[in-house]
């Protein structure tokens, strides 16, 4: 008799432990939650896809990943939703860890919201495009380096013929990421920036900038000001992007001339002018002295992407 009343105890006390363990939500329910948080990632994914506006996050050579992450958080969503329900077979699965869940409701809001907020946030907001802002909080790449040699349009002496930089075999140069990109430039009278060649154009220009002075350069991108520029000086660039927008930064080249003043940051521009230099905070930079300067549309693709072409 006291033997059969302590096992009714104990079972008693189990099934209270294993039906009651969360007040708040059952097992089924934390189920079927996680299983929605999966969908609702993979629709987010997808959506941007179909839209396009994926491109405003990822650069294009990254695109292989989103499909391959879109698939497998899919997969993962589907086998959480059919777990749904099954609650003995996963008690029961030999894995020979415990399956708890959060016992505290503010434990539970608190992990759900996590992944929910973000996804819905994801869903219901537009996506914003950097501009003049970000690249204020980025910095314009050459004000890390300081000097008081101001700002000068005086001509640097020409270059050595042998460069020890660029014949070095273990130093990966713009003219050695972009052979035909050089050439091309270096034998034109007009240098014309695309979205493809944008970023390879900018970096040839300021590691060679002695082969490109007194060309004409057609180039378009937003307008940007560092807080210290003279009226008539602004920066018209687009951002690049390696991998992700994490690691994007504002590529563009100085624009000085009149009536600089009326273009309002984030402007977007398109400039015709001849390429001088200028010594800028240590510095030798590509500057447009501006014959022609025309507003224009954002552009579909907002950011230009990094190519590699590399030489042997």
């Amino acid at each position: 008799m006291f033997t059969q009343s302590r096992s009714y105890l104990m079972s008693s006390s189990c099934n209270k432990n294993h039906d009651g363990r969360n007040a708040f939500m059952k097992p089924e329910s934390h189920q079927f939650l996680r299983a929605v948080i999966l969908f609702g990632l993979a629709l987010f994914i997808l959506k941007l896809l179909i839209s396009g506006d994926i491109q405003k996050f990822i650069a294009p050579r990254m695109m292989p990943y989103i499909y391959f992450t879109l698939i497998v958080i899919g997969v993962l969503g589907a086998i959480q939703y059919f777990k749904t329900g099954n609650d003995e077979e996963h008690e029961n699965c030999g894995c020979a860890h415990g399956h708890e869940y959060p016992k505290s409701k503010l434990k539970s809001l608190l992990i759900y919201a996590l992944f929910i907020v973000p996804v819905l946030t994801g869903m219901m907001f537009s996506d914003h495009v950097m501009g003049s802002s970000a690249a204020a909080n980025k910095g314009f790449k050459y004000e890390m380096r300081s000097t008081d040699s101001g700002l000068s349009t005086e001509v640097s002496p020409e270059v050595e013929d042998i460069d020890p930089i660029e014949s070095n075999p273990g130093v990966l140069t713009p003219k050695k990421r972009f052979p035909d990109l050089y050439q091309t430039m270096t034998e034109s009278n007009v240098i014309q920036l695309t979205e493809d060649n944008y970023i390879g154009s900018i970096s040839l220009m300021e590691d060679h900038m002695g082969e490109y002075i007194g060309k004409e350069i057609v180039m378009n991108g937003f307008v940007f000001r560092e807080d210290n520029y003279p009226e008539d000086r602004i920066v018209v660039g687009r951002f690049g992007i390696s991998c992700c927008v994490a690691d994007g930064g504002i590529y563009g080249v100085m624009v000085q001339g009149e009536n600089l003043s009326t273009y309002k940051n984030d402007t977007w521009v398109e400039v015709r002018g001849v390429l001088n230099m200028v010594d800028y905070n240590g510095w030798e930079l590509p500057l447009i002295e501006p014959k022609e300067i025309n507003e224009i549309e954002t552009p579909h693709e907002p950011y230009v992407y990094e190519t590699f072409e590399f030489s042997g």
